[in-house]
């Protein structure tokens, strides 16, 4: 705020990055992030946010410190109240503020310039319109604050899938992730089993599904289809131990989900995203190992914003598990 471009290097010694964005969110932000870096190689970063998630780009960015954005020691950034003094302490530190949120946060901003961060300036994280890839949409803004860079895929480091005893002698894997924050966005869960278990016989794979606390209403029916055929149920695993099970899948089938961003990170040999009311072209994951199908219906994509107006997703329901099965197994032929 206080300045009109980013600070040249020898000025930046200490940067925060705030980041309160879901998975998805945050691993697109992945090559802003790693351009900022670049530009500040000597620099110490902290990364501000959900704990869990910036852990995992933790090695990939060199961090200092990851902070949880709940915590109430940063209430008063948010109130009309004077910054107590321990808190002007923490972020007088630093040289250079960027805060990646949908919509500027005009008071937040106003916070640490108070406190004294020379440089303080606002990344979007979500277009308001158009269908600017996210990506693309950072680099612009940023490139507009000086710094000129062309998006690349967003590559993390540091995940292995050594400590996997469980698959240990699975032979190769295909990874299934059936569920997202929204349930709009989510493929059917027969045609998931219909696709996985074909795949599992043809390819010789074995089926591991991923669910999270967003799929614990349908997670008896997994438990159930994944008992039927030996398959692998890895359900509330930490973020860091799921990050290892995509770096070694042989494939990775999910939806429009922060799963799927995480297993183009990792380097998933094959990434096989289903897309329905959301705009792959704004926020499919970058990669060569990338493949999107979207839903074939006229108004699809349909979301604004964080606003799914269909009532069912009528667009995913019709991505037949014929089409699907094909493109895996075209993503399998071509390792």
């Amino acid at each position: 705020m206080s300045l009109s471009a980013l600070p040249p290097r020898e000025a930046v010694r200490q940067i925060l990055i705030w980041h309160q964005g879901g998975l998805g969110d945050l691993l697109l932000a992945g090559p802003a992030l790693a351009a900022v870096r670049r530009r500040y190689p000597g620099a110490r970063l902290a990364g501000l946010g959900h704990p869990e998630r910036w852990g995992l780009l933790s090695r990939t960015l060199s961090l200092e410190a990851v902070w949880d954005s709940g915590e109430a020691c940063w209430a008063p950034l948010f109130s009309d109240s004077p910054l107590p003094p321990r808190l002007l302490e923490r972020l007088a530190a630093f040289h250079l503020a960027l805060v990646f949120s949908p919509r500027p946060q005009d008071g937040l901003l106003h916070k640490l310039d108070q406190a004294g961060i020379p440089g303080v300036f606002w990344v979007p994280s979500f277009p308001e319109s158009g269908r600017e890839p996210v990506a693309a949409l950072q680099a612009r803004h940023l490139g507009g604050l000086g710094l000129a860079y062309s998006p690349r895929p967003f590559q993390l480091e540091g995940v292995s899938d050594t400590e996997l005893p469980e698959l240990a002698s699975a032979g190769p894997w295909l990874a299934v992730a059936p569920g997202s924050g929204q349930p709009l966005k989510n493929w059917p869960l027969a045609h998931y089993y219909e696709v996985s278990r074909a795949l599992a016989w043809e390819h010789q794979l074995r089926v591991v599904w991923l669910t999270g606390p967003a799929e614990a209403a349908i997670l008896p029916y997994i438990e159930g289809l994944a008992a039927a055929q030996s398959q692998v149920i890895l359900a509330g695993q930490p973020l860091a131990r799921v990050a290892a099970v995509l770096s070694g899948c042989r494939l990775y089938l999910g939806n429009d989900s922060g799963l799927t961003h995480l297993a183009a990170a990792v380097g998933a040999r094959g990434v096989l995203g289903l897309f329905g009311p959301t705009d792959p072209q704004v926020w499919a994951p970058l990669g060569e190992r990338v493949r999107i199908l979207a839903g074939p219906c006229t108004r699809a994509p349909c979301a604004a914003g964080r606003e799914i107006p269909c009532p069912a997703a009528q667009c995913l329901q019709d991505l037949s598990p014929e089409k699907v099965r094909a493109a895996a197994a075209a993503l399998l032929a071509g390792e």
